[in-house]
């Protein structure tokens, strides 16, 4: 069961760093590049957790006063 997942894991780590060319890069050249992908990843989730409520219900109430004209 274990083996199988980390199969898994290995392969998905393959398939990344193959897809971004991560491959040729030396170790600290990797670390620094899945820094900046963690990091955009962590602002990202910062920006959809706190402001997209905001911007849905300016949205939504747009719509709202848009559909009520007609």
């Amino acid at each position: 069961m274990f083996s199988r997942i980390r199969e898994y894991l290995v392969l998905k780590n393959y398939q990344y760093e193959v897809t971004t060319s991560l491959y040729m890069l030396e170790p600290w050249e990797k670390a620094l590049f899945n820094s900046l992908v963690i990091v955009g990843l962590g602002l990202l989730s910062y920006t959809t957790v706190f402001y997209l409520p905001e911007q849905l219900t300016y949205v939504a109430t747009r719509f709202a006063e848009y559909i009520s004209f007609y």
